[in-house]
C-alpha cells in the first residue's frame, strides 16, 4: 500500500503553505489521501465484517447502529437497560420511517434494515461479532468496566473499539486484557451524518487492528483520520481553547448570541454556545471533570466556570429546556439569566467587564487558540499533517469548508498574524496559564513546504 505525504503546512514566522491555495481543491486532495499516509499499516489483512456489536443504545450508539444497518451489516445492540434498548429501537424505527416518508427508502428496504438489528441485554450475544464498539457515557471507570467485559466476551481476532472522545485509550486497552485488539474510533455526532471518523492509535494497537478500523470507516463511507493518544485527541483538544474563550467573552459582557453570531457569520454551522447546548452541558461538565483528573491542569480561576455553573443549576442545554439559551421546542432564545450569572462569576473571579467587543475580536479570540493547539499537536507528532486537522474540523466540527479548515485558513493570514495576535492577547489578558503562548514550530513532514510569495 502506498503512502501519501499530503499537504504539509506550518504557521508562525516564515509561514508555510499547503499545496494549493483553493480551499475546495485542498480539501478534495486531503480526502483522496485520507487513510493512505505512512502512519497507516502498509500490510493488508483479510477483513470480513459481517456482524458488529454496539454497546450502548444512547444517541451515539443508535447513530452508529444506523450507519451499519444502512450499509447492510448485521448489528447486535447491547444495553444494560431494557428501557434504553426499547427507546433506542424506537428511535431507529422512527428514523427509518422518516426516511421512507421522504422517499429515501422504500418499505422493503426499511424492513431489511430492521431485520438486521438484534437488540439484547446479554453480553454473550457479542461473542459472534467481528468488530465491537463501546459508546457508553464518557466516564473512565465505566468505560474501563465495559472494556474488561468486552475483552472477555469478544471472540479471538475481533477488534474492540472505544468511541471515547477524550479519555486515555491506553488505560481502556489495558483493561480489556488484549490491548493489541483495541483502537479508538471517535465518531462525531450525529454519527449517521458526520462523514469522518477520528481513529486513535493506542500504544499497543496492532497493525491489523488499525487496518480493520480504517476498513470499517471506509465500509461506512467515512473519512478516516488518525490521531494518537492524548486527552481530547485532536478535535476536542483544539476545541477546548475556543470554548474557554467563549466563556471568558460572556463573563466580559458579550452575550451568547453575539458570540455565536460572530462565529456563524465567519462560516461555522453552529456557534460554540449553541453547540454546547446541543451536546448537553452534562456531557461538557463530565469532559471537564475527566480533564481535571487526567491532566491536573493549572488554570485561571474563571476557566470554564460558566459552563460548570450552568450545569450545577440543572441547565443542561436543549434537553432540559435551558442552558446558554432558553428553548421553545428547538428554538434557541436569549435568556437574561445567563448574562446575570456571567456577571456574577466575573466579579467573583476578577474578570474585567468591557463595554464593547467587536465581532473580529470574538472570532480571533476563539480561533487563534484553536489553531495554536493544532500547531502543538503537529509539533508533538500526535497528528501527522495539517490537512488531517483540517479534515477533522471541516467534516467533524462544522468549520467552514469554504475556508479549508483552521490550519488552511490561518496559513492565509498575513505573515506573523497568528503569533503577533497571540502575543497581543497575552499583553492584554496576561499569560500566567499559557493560554496565549505561541506554539513551537512543527518539523519534518509538517513543515516541508515553503510558503509561496
Amino acid at each position: 500500500m502506498g503512502t501519501a505525504n499530503l499537504l504539509p503546512l506550518a504557521l508562525a514566522p516564515g509561514l508555510h503553505l499547503a499545496a494549493t491555495d483553493d480551499p475546495t481543491d485542498y480539501l478534495h486532495q486531503a480526502v483522496l489521501g485520507a487513510g493512505r499516509g505512512a502512519e497507516w499499516p502498509a500490510q493488508a489483512f483479510p477483513v470480513a465484517i459481517q456482524r458488529v456489536g454496539i454497546v450502548g443504545a444512547g444517541a451515539m450508539g443508535i447513530g452508529i447502529s444506523r450507519s451499519f444497518l444502512d450499509a447492510g451489516i448485521a448489528v447486535v445492540l447491547l444495553d444494560c437497560s431494557a428501557q434504553a434498548l426499547e427507546q433506542g429501537q424506537a428511535r431507529l424505527r422512527e428514523a427509518f420511517e422518516t426516511a421512507r416518508r421522504k422517499g429515501r427508502l422504500i418499505a422493503p428496504e426499511m424492513a431489511e434494515r430492521l431485520a438486521l438489528l438484534q437488540p439484547t441485554l446479554a453480553w454473550k450475544d457479542l461473542a459472534t461479532c467481528d468488530w465491537v464498539i463501546e459508546t457508553v457515557y464518557e466516564n473512565l471507570a465505566l468505560k474501563r468496566e465495559v472494556m474488561t467485559r468486552l475483552g472477555r466476551v469478544c471472540k479471538p481476532g475481533a477488534v474492540i473499539a472505544s468511541n471515547t472522545s477524550t479519555l486515555d485509550l491506553d488505560i481502556l486497552a489495558h483493561a480489556s486484557g488484549r490491548p493489541q485488539d483495541v483502537v479508538g474510533m471517535h465518531f462525531l455526532a450525529p454519527a449517521h451524518v458526520r462523514p469522518l471518523v477520528e481513529v486513535v492509535r493506542g500504544a499497543a494497537s496492532s497493525a491489523r487492528s488499525l487496518f480493520v478500523a480504517r476498513e470499517v470507516a471506509r465500509l461506512l463511507r467515512r473519512i478516516p483520520v488518525q490521531s494518537s493518544v492524548g486527552f481530547g485527541f485532536t478535535g476536542n483538544r483544539m476545541l477546548d481553547g475556543m470554548l474557554r474563550e467563549a466563556d471568558f467573552l460572556l463573563m466580559e459582557g458579550v452575550s451568547p448570541q453575539r458570540v455565536d453570531r460572530a462565529l456563524e457569520e465567519f462560516g461555522f454551522a453552529t456557534g460554540p454556545c449553541r453547540m454546547m447546548d446541543l451536546i448537553g452541558l452534562d456531557v461538557c461538565h463530565q469532559v471537564l471533570t475527566e480533564r481535571t483528573r487526567a491532566l491536573r491542569p493549572v488554570d485561571h480561576p474563571a476557566y470554564r466556570r460558566l459552563t460548570r455553573r450552568l450545569h450545577a443549576l440543572g441547565r443542561l442545554g436543549q434537553k432540559s429546556g435551558c442552558g446558554y439559551y432558553r428553548y421553545q421546542g428547538r428554538q434557541a432564545l436569549p435568556d437574561a439569566a445567563v448574562g446575570q450569572l456571567a456577571a456574577a462569576l466575573a466579579e467573583r473571579h476578577g474578570v474585567v467587564r468591557r463595554r464593547s467587543v467587536n465581532d473580529d475580536e470574538i472570532v480571533r479570540r476563539c480561533l487563534y487558540p484553536l489553531v495554536n493547539e493544532g500547531l502543538r499537536l503537529l509539533a508533538e507528532g500526535r497528528v501527522q499533517r495539517a490537512s488531517d486537522i483540517d479534515l477533522i474540523w471541516t467534516y467533524g466540527y462544522g468549520f467552514p469548508q469554504a475556508k479549508g479548515g483552521p490550519m488552511h485558513w490561518a496559513s492565509r493570514l498575513a505573515e506573523d498574524t497568528l503569533e503577533s495576535g497571540m502575543r497581543a492577547f497575552a499583553r492584554r489578558f496576561g499569560d500566567n496559564f499559557g493560554y496565549w503562548t505561541p506554539a513551537a514550530q512543527p518539523r519534518g513532514e509538517q513543515a516541508s513546504a515553503r510558503r509561496r510569495s
